[in-house]
């Protein structure tokens, strides 16, 4: 393990449960959750964590800064989780393995974070290592951390799939004929005639289904408004030639 503590968090401050069932979309489908807080957190001690690094235009309207992920409950849960990790990485790879060991994750479906990203290296290489070890669980995740996908995934364990998720600071970097993405639609309607294909029936087609794969907005309408018609990755494009990141061309 590439980082270890022995300062980590107190056992009454960890999760008792790491893998949870999540929304009454995932739930239906039978899919487990593991999460971090979106965006960024605060630890009890003050430290301050950037948990969505490459995020972009999608942090502006975030569904995951309202609603349910606010409720204190829910929050404290999350930070909880970060904690664990950030403090005691390699006492969190034990749990989390001595978790999936467990036979109801036999032929599951785990989605890592519907909040928050591989917000370091060491995490991922973690979870890439924890992938490998369960082969007969399927893993899957939305990312927008290109680059170090890309640099720890030489060679990327057959029961993970990975959808790099448009509207963040490296979409310039995906590689749209070869790697599966998604992108952010105002509605439900767009999705189809854009050349996209709706995930709505269930999460598990965001890798099962074909690519591209195209999600409605969550938003509050405040949010929603803020968006428009654009798509999350439309608008990072936007913002991307304004900062000489892209040429004219290559919009």
């Amino acid at each position: 393990m590439s980082e270890t503590t022995t300062t980590g968090p107190a056992a009454s401050a960890r999760p008792k449960q790491l893998l949870r069932q999540g929304n009454s979309n995932l739930k239906r489908d039978g899919i487990w959750v593991w999460t971090l807080p979106a965006l960024k957190a605060e630890l009890p001690d003050g430290t301050k964590i950037v948990t969505c690094n490459q995020a972009g235009t999608c942090a502006l309207v975030c569904y995951a800064r309202f609603g349910t992920y606010t409720w204190s409950n829910v929050s404290a849960a999350h930070v909880a989780n970060l904690r664990f990790v950030h403090e005691d990485l390699a006492g969190w790879d034990r749990a989390m393995r001595a978790e999936l060991a467990h036979k109801k994750f036999e032929g599951a479906h785990i989605r890592i974070h519907d909040a928050g990203d591989f917000y370091k290296p060491e995490y991922l290489i973690a979870w890439l290592g924890i992938i490998r070890d369960f082969p007969a669980t399927t893993f899957y995740a939305y990312t927008k951390e290109v680059l170090l996908v890309r640099e720890h995934m030489k060679a990327k364990p057959p029961n993970l799939h990975l959808i790099f998720s448009l509207g963040g600071k490296q979409d310039r970097f995906v590689d749209r004929e070869t790697e599966r993405f998604g992108d952010v639609f105002a509605d439900e309607e767009s999705i189809a005639p854009a050349g996209f294909h709706s995930q709505a029936a269930s999460d598990l087609l965001s890798f099962q289904g074909p690519s591209p794969v195209g999600m409605a907005a969550k938003q509050r309408p405040r949010e929603l408004a803020r968006q428009g018609d654009r798509t999350l990755g439309e608008w990072q494009r936007e913002h991307d030639l304004k900062r000489g990141f892209l040429t004219a061309e290559q919009g």
